[in-house]
């Protein structure tokens, strides 16, 4: 089923359940074998005193009995998507900006080796912008290493945080607060 749904999936709320949404753009899913690599991917959230934060993180494992290469923009090896709970629609997309700084990298994986790529730090209210609500959303894990196609894995779903302005005083900086 989910090397099935890797391909030919579409996007729906009973694709998601089953592990995998498609996209114009490449195969999705939890699990994706495709060209001789399986990806996987999950969000991890940063929690300090203050604020929340949020990483993704794809791992690429080699399924063949020989070694394979992948090469990817190291500017943004994994970018974001997140879709609106509970209808799926696509509220948040990195993809939509060209990741044009440096050289391609070049990535080899042996049989069986696994090797991770992730994003960078995301802090809520960039994500959220004047726009989407602190809520629940499916998280989906962006990675361009094939050329100009992207691949794109389910990674979880993450509570976006609310965060608040709080004011300077005359002993503390101002400060957003993300909880």
């Amino acid at each position: 089923m989910r090397k099935a749904c890797a391909i030919f999936c579409t996007l729906s709320a009973a694709a998601y359940a089953a592990g995998c949404t498609a996209s114009a753009s490449g195969p999705i899913g939890v699990t994706n074998e495709f060209d001789g690599v399986r990806y996987d991917a999950e969000v991890r959230e940063i929690v300090s005193t203050t604020t929340r934060q949020f990483i993704v993180v794809a791992t690429l494992t080699n399924i063949r009995g020989l070694a394979v290469s992948r090469s990817y923009p190291p500017s943004c090896a994994v970018r974001v998507r997140l879709y609106r709970m509970p209808d799926h629609v696509l509220v948040y997309d990195e993809t939509t900006v060209p990741c044009t700084f440096g050289e391609p990298t070049e990535l080899t994986l042996y049989p069986g080796e696994s090797k991770t790529l992730q994003s960078g730090v995301r802090w809520p209210p960039n994500v959220l912008g004047d726009s989407l609500a602190a809520t629940r959303y499916y998280v989906g894990a962006v990675v361009q290493t094939g050329g100009d196609q992207f691949i794109e894995i389910a990674a979880g779903a993450y509570r976006v945080p609310l965060c608040v302005e709080v004011p300077a005083t005359t002993d503390s900086f101002g400060q957003t607060v993300c909880n």
